[in-house]
């Protein structure tokens, strides 16, 4: 089965411009974004399996990117959310430049092979500069959505 990033990422969970100005309240605005759908069961229990991954290692991969996630029992079915930040924001990045496009996901934890698969997707799609760049410039969700789609063609 082949996962649709475009599937799992409807317009309400999308954020063109984040509000927050640290990591600690990017991660939480963006946690706002899965629980506004519904599907999020336990938002503080996701918080902190987040913020857990993040004491183990930082999600900020570089080139401005970061991928937080985690699997818990909090979530009942795997989402994704998308954000950015114009200014960037001080993620601990690898490379110790802000971040400003921000992919999350949320996994259950008896789904190990679909989160892997979408980490690694996003992960391939993020490497390449002229999609980054298309997610800065984007106006609005359904841009995004599109240039998302795109990509798999």
């Amino acid at each position: 089965m082949e996962i649709k990033s475009e599937e799992l990422l409807p317009p309400e969970r999308i954020c063109l411009e984040l509000t927050a100005e640290k990591k600690e309240d990017a991660i939480k605005e963006m946690t706002g974004l899965l629980a506004g759908s519904g599907k999020l069961l336990d938002k503080q229990a996701f918080l902190k399996c987040l913020f857990e991954r993040e004491e183990l290692e930082t999600t900020g991969i570089g080139d401005g990117v970061a991928l937080p996630h985690g699997r818990t029992d909090a979530v009942g079915e795997l989402l994704l959310a998308f954000a950015r930040s114009k200014n960037g924001i001080d993620y601990d990045a690898l490379d110790d430049k802000p971040v400003h496009l921000f992919f999350m996901i949320a996994a259950p934890l008896s789904d190990s092979t679909k989160v892997l698969k979408l980490l690694a997707k996003v992960s391939r799609l993020l490497h390449n500069a002229k999609f980054r760049q298309a997610l800065l410039k984007a106006e609005t969700k359904d841009q995004i959505i599109e240039l998302i789609k795109q990509q798999r063609q």
